[in-house]
């Protein structure tokens, strides 16, 4: 109860300190689910090589990462990186599921966790390989906006990630 009126005691006197100034709650549940939308509809336009849709989530200043499932080298996700259409494979299915979030304490720094399962064809050979992986995003709210920041791709237990590009 001590904890509770001391919260309250100090969000008036920040109130009281800014009259013309208000408080904006903020809506973790609110948030969570907007984060989640947002990863979804990221994921889906990159692994359709839709860069403007994948830009609107990338910052300009920042920039944003990615370590795939395979092992490879650490990657700029750019213009050219998600438009590769020489890579010599394709997604034939991609579901997302299990999505968690993670909230920074300040809630402008937030940790998505998901699994990912599919089918990869190969332009060359095999064709409906099975790719199962768990993900996570780092998101930050930048000047009111989320953007990604980087993402981290590992294979799941007896199963295997993306190939390696050529």
């Amino acid at each position: 109860m001590k904890k509770l009126i001391f919260l309250i005691s100090i969000i008036l006197s920040f109130s009281c300190s800014n009259p013309g100034e208000t408080l904006q709650a903020v809506d973790a549940d609110q948030v969570v689910a907007d984060i989640t939308s947002m990863s979804k509809d990221y994921q889906s336009a990159y692994i359709s090589r839709d860069w403007d849709t994948t830009s609107k989530w990338v910052s300009t200043d920042l920039g944003t990462t990615i370590y795939n499932s395979n092992g490879s080298a650490l990657a700029v996700q750019n213009e050219e990186q998600v438009a590769n259409t020489a890579r010599g494979w394709d997604f034939g299915k991609f579901e997302m599921s299990n999505h968690q979030v993670f909230l920074s304490s300040d809630m402008n720094t937030a940790v998505v966790t998901f699994d990912a399962d599919g089918l990869i064809n190969f332009d060359d050979g095999e064709q409906n390989v099975t790719y199962a992986t768990r993900a996570s995003q780092t998101w930050v709210n930048e000047n009111g906006e989320w953007k990604v920041m980087h993402s981290h791709w590992s294979p799941r237990t007896n199963s295997q990630g993306i190939p390696q590009e050529n």
